[in-house]
């Protein structure tokens, strides 16, 4: 096919083989040679960084190695020498009236602390952190005696026969309950927490019907005043964060799933794992409303649920109390700690003279005493 050159030029049209690939459009992004001279700056940047710092010597080739320091000091200060090697602090006065006195300096307070105690070491690093203190607050005066009363019941019924130690773990165990949010952020919601299911409560005596059982007056004064101290503010450290408690005769199946903090009288303490038993975790608020004391299931039927008269344990829920809260025991109110005068001493009972009994028969009356013969026995003859 013949063409023509006066034909414009983009009629000139070449034949192209059918049965080559198009040629690939070119990317819309940087090329290979603009990485390869980000690549390069880079490279270059380090190497003048480290020649510039010391870190990297340089070849032989490019000459000795070498760094120059400035001195502002004098080798040899024949003053300040004197100084160091004076007798005493007046001779070095002598030489330069400008030093400060060593009395005024206060080495006592600049010294370090003590050495800590290894056994307290060792007991912190097993039970963990220890909770925050917190001041609860009721709305009302009402809210407050009911946080108290219940607080005084679980630590009673819990701890009554330990020391003040066993009680306050009590105490600190409900108080964390109830700063966390897992469980009610009141105090009697959390000592009476399903108490109106027989068998499910979580602390045993609000539902097993101890409370049934007066309890004695110097015991729950002392209850009184722990309670009163924790809700206050007090902590109690030798248990941590600690949650769950259970007595030394048992190990409950949950006790694999936590983390045992101590052992204070006859209770094992356990926290939660992870981040949930952190101190982080205890940031519920007190809500500041108390509801009403337990127990919410009554005495009456938990009796009859011991003795098989009743419904089994969890069969089903029990009537709830809707009237006034359970009866205060008969004794005053929460005495603050260092109020309590300590009991007058009770003379102990007269001991009553053994009574010889009397028998109808006259031989038998004369049973107890030694025959004549026998008088004598057991002593050594000289």
């Amino acid at each position: 096919m013949e063409f023509d050159a006066r034909m414009k030029p983009e009629l000139s049209l070449t034949a192209r083989s059918t049965w080559r690939d198009p040629v690939p459009e070119k990317p819309a992004g940087p090329g290979r040679a603009f990485w390869a001279a980000i690549v390069a700056v880079v490279a270059v940047a380090c190497l003048a960084f480290l020649l510039s710092s010391g870190q990297f010597r340089a070849p032989a080739f490019f000459g000795p190695y070498s760094v120059s320091v400035p001195l502002n000091f004098r080798t040899y200060d024949p003053e300040r020498w004197a100084i160091m090697n004076a007798e005493d602090y007046a001779d070095a006065l002598k030489i330069d009236p400008t030093l400060p006195n060593p009395d005024s300096v206060g080495y006592g307070d600049a010294a370090a602390l003590p050495p800590a105690d290894p056994a307290l070491l060792r007991e912190e690093a097993f039970v963990g952190p220890p909770a925050k203190s917190y001041i609860f607050r009721g709305v009302t005066a009402l809210d407050r005696e009911r946080a108290h009363y219940c607080l005084t019941a679980a630590i009673y019924y819990e701890a009554a026969s330990e020391t003040d130690d066993g009680m306050r773990g009590v105490a600190q165990t409900v108080i964390n309950r109830v700063r966390h949010p897992s469980f009610p952020n009141t105090v009697c919601g959390v000592v009476f927490q399903g108490s109106q299911r027989a068998g499910v409560c979580q602390f045993t005596f609000s539902c097993d019907g101890a409370m049934a059982r007066s309890p004695s007056k110097p015991n729950w004064l002392r209850a009184s005043r722990i309670a009163s101290a924790a809700l206050g503010g007090y902590v109690f450290p030798k248990v941590g964060l600690a949650t769950h408690y259970h007595t030394q005769a048992i190990w409950p199946r949950w006790g694999k799933s936590l983390v045992m903090t101590n052992i204070v009288g006859a209770h094992i303490f356990h926290r939660w794992r992870g981040r949930w038993g952190m101190p982080d975790a205890f940031r519920a608020p007190y809500l500041g409303r108390e509801p009403v004391p337990g127990p919410y299931l009554p005495l009456a039927q938990q009796l009859a649920i011991l003795k098989g008269q009743g419904l089994p344990p969890g069969a089903g829920p029990a009537p709830m109390l809707t009237g006034a809260a359970a009866p205060l025991p008969d004794t005053i109110a929460a005495p603050l700690p260092g109020t309590i005068a300590p009991p007058a001493p009770v003379a102990p009972p007269p001991v009553a003279a053994p009574v010889t009994p009397t028998y109808a028969d006259p031989r038998l009356n004369q049973s107890g005493q030694i025959r004549e013969e026998f008088r004598g026995s057991g002593e050594w003859k000289q």
